[in-house]
């Protein structure tokens, strides 16, 4: 924000008792907000998931004492690694919508964000051992038959090289050519993959087609944003996300093994980055314009810091093998399927399906909650039926394909997705700010958290100098908070606090509001993580 376009907006009072002044009597301006009105996001209704999915997640957030929105996203991301391109939906004749889902969570430094993925992935991990474990015999044969033809091959070719009279070379050349093809038809499988954590989009394409189309990047980093953002290439190649997304045919000669397409790709991604990296994601232009953000659900969990506990009690045993034993079985079984079971949905289900997307439609008008992201509104009716899909699968692992999408599961995906549409657009006050106003909302913090009403420049970049090491730019800070309205200079050639600035402070930064607003993860001193408050 330029500090030239800032309003000064005087409050007209005409008592000493209308508004906030200083000792000399005078009126302060209203402050401009830093980041506009921030309204807490709603913690993850963790109730959509069926028993054995619910306890691990509130497990996972007790033990690692994090807000139950970032194990929760986690688990629908394990569930699109297991179902994608396994499963679709349909809501009506000729229209089939994949279940893979693209995901962020989105978390500060020392969030613990590594050990609620380590317990969230790891039946993926397992799942993915399994398979290869099945899988080593028939690779070890089939390397074998192709060692074997090869050297027929080659014992032909030579053949057909030594062979002095005519008709005997024409007869041993085309055994050379049949043992060739015979040969080069001989494929040798690679070791089954589910789920890795970061791949180029080069790589990606050619995991992907090694493995039926299907691929997971689960990370617990952001270096898949620095990927699409260009770090391997200044022009990233995004077909693998944008049509791994969408189901769309995919195929590039030069990038995958010879003669390699994808029919019917299906990618999920979720991953686990700071603020700054959403910012350098949704920030990028060129992947805004094609769309790539606008497919991604957001969660940002709650900041638990200072009310953590300090030893808490692991996972029950019986939570974490339930969990572990369905994860792994749905991710074995699907992997063997060559086509996806459709599922469809239950006259009630599709009842609530048309109210929700009657709904969408109306909120994307210019007067609608979503206009100011239709973008990324326009994909929320697929992406709640992607959801739905989801959690059908969660109720009921082992039969999902034989039944259709009931009434319940239908109303929580409707319900899960607005806890999306709230958090995203919490994201987009993150990915819109700009950098000095980051850093005047830091030092507004310090402001009020240190109690400095009054202070000098020299004292404030005391406070302030690992950050700001430069005065210049502590000077610049202040210009930047006196236009805003938050400070002014005092007669004495000091800076003054707005009185009211503590009030706000609890929404500075729209990423980590105050803990004790919330009514997910966040608690009190006195409570513990999950207690009902």
């Amino acid at each position: 924000m330029s500090t030239a376009e800032v309003p000064n907006l005087q409050l007209l009072t005409t008592g000493a008792d209308d508004g906030p002044q200083d000792q000399a009597g005078r009126l302060w301006d209203v402050p401009v907000p830093l980041n506009g009105p921030v309204i807490a996001p709603p913690p993850f209704p963790v109730d959509v998931f069926p028993g054995w999915l619910a306890e691990m997640v509130t497990g996972v957030a007790q033990f690692t004492q994090t807000d139950p929105a970032m194990a929760g996203t986690l688990a629908v991301a394990v569930l699109s690694a297991c179902a994608g391109g396994r499963l679709e939906v349909e809501p009506v004749a000729g229209w089939r919508e994949p279940v893979n889902v693209f995901a962020a969570v989105i978390a500060g430094p020392g969030e613990r964000k590594s050990p609620v993925h380590r317990a969230m992935t790891r039946p993926l991990f397992d799942a993915q051992s399994t398979l290869g474990e099945a899988m080593r015999p028939r690779i070890a044969e089939a390397a074998a038959l192709k060692d074997i033809a090869e050297r027929q091959a080659e014992q032909a070719k030579s053949a057909a090289a030594k062979a002095s009279d005519p008709d005997q070379r024409v007869d041993a050349s085309d055994a050379a050519v049949a043992a060739a093809l015979a040969a080069e038809a001989v494929t040798v499988p690679n070791l089954p993959k589910l789920i890795v954590d970061d791949a180029t989009p080069e790589a990606l394409i050619g995991l992907m087609a090694a493995n039926g189309g299907r691929m997971a990047i689960i990370s617990d980093e952001g270096g898949i944003f620095d990927t699409l953002a260009g770090r391997y290439s200044g022009a990233p190649n995004l077909d693998p996300y944008l049509k791994g997304h969408a189901g769309q045919p995919m195929s590039n000669e030069r990038q995958t093994r010879e003669g390699a397409s994808i029919d019917k790709p299906a990618l999920t991604v979720c991953v686990m980055a700071q603020p700054s990296v959403l910012r350098k994601f949704g920030g990028n232009a060129e992947l805004a314009g094609r769309g790539l953000p606008a497919r991604f659900l957001f969660a940002l969990p709650r900041s638990l810091a200072g009310y953590r506990g300090v030893e808490m009690a692991p996972i029950p045993e019986a939570v974490a093998s339930a969990y572990a034993a369905n994860i792994h079985d749905l991710a074995v079984t699907l992997a063997e399927w060559a086509d996806p079971a459709v599922v469809v949905f239950t006259p009630e289900a599709t009842r609530i399906r048309l109210e929700a997307a009657t709904a969408v439609e109306a909120q994307l008008r210019p007067s609608g909650d979503l206009y100011e992201f239709k973008e990324w509104g326009n994909k929320l009716t697929g992406a709640t039926l992607r959801l739905a899909g989801l959690l059908h699968v969660a109720h009921h692992p082992f039969e999902a394909w034989r039944r259709p999408i009931a009434a319940d599961q239908m109303a929580s995906a409707v319900r899960l997705a607005e806890f999306f549409v709230a958090h995203y657009r919490v994201a987009l006050t993150a990915i819109s700010s700009d950098s000095a106003i980051e850093t005047a909302r830091y030092v507004l913090d310090v402001l009020t958290t240190k109690n400095m009403t009054v202070f000098t420049k020299r004292e404030l970049h005391r406070r302030v100098s690992r950050q700001l090491p430069k005065a210049e730019q502590v000077g610049a800070v202040l210009d930047e908070l006196t236009a805003l309205g938050w400070v002014r200079r005092t007669p004495d050639a000091r800076y003054e606090i707005h009185p009211r600035a503590a009030e706000a402070s609890g929404s500075v930064d729209a990423l980590t509001a105050d803990v004790a607003s919330d009514v997910s993860a966040g608690r009190s001193p006195i409570q513990s993580v999950n207690r009902a408050r």
